[in-house]
């Protein structure tokens, strides 16, 4: 009896354990998105005030909110002393509540990595294509 019961409790933990790990982590937007800045990153921790890209039209909006919500989360490790985001994002809902994020921008086909500032240890990843739209977005600034 003890070892039929082990069994389906082993059974069922790794059941459990194989849907936690199959289930991919999307960036939650909190509410209404009035506005997104953009800027150069200074790295790590903190966003750079210093915009170069305001996004406020609702078609920009809308396509930056599908490349944000395909983006799937991984924990990954990112080596916050020796490297640097290229972009700061802060996102502004309209309830006045914001969003900082980090982009590190991956090249033309390439997948690029966004992290809430102050949760570098947890990524979303950005498909290559949706990275494409993303280099167009900033090369149109």
């Amino acid at each position: 009896m003890k070892k039929r019961l082990l069994s389906v409790l082993l059974a069922f933990c790794s059941v459990t354990l194989i849907a936690c790990q199959s289930q991919n982590e999307e960036i939650t937007l909190l509410d209404n998105v009035s506005d997104i800045s953009i800027s150069k990153s200074n790295g790590y921790g903190g966003l750079n005030e210093n915009y170069i890209l305001s996004i406020n039209r609702e078609e920009a909006i809308s396509g930056f909110k599908e490349v944000l919500k395909k983006a799937k989360g991984k924990n990954q490790d990112v080596d916050v002393i020796n490297e640097k985001p290229d972009y700061d994002i802060l996102i502004r809902y309209e309830n006045g509540d914001t969003h900082g994020l980090h982009l590190l921008l991956g090249n033309a086909g390439d997948e690029s990595v966004i992290t809430y500032t102050g949760h570098e240890k947890y990524g979303y990843i950005v498909s290559p294509e949706d990275t494409n739209e993303l280099r167009k977005l900033l090369d149109a600034q």
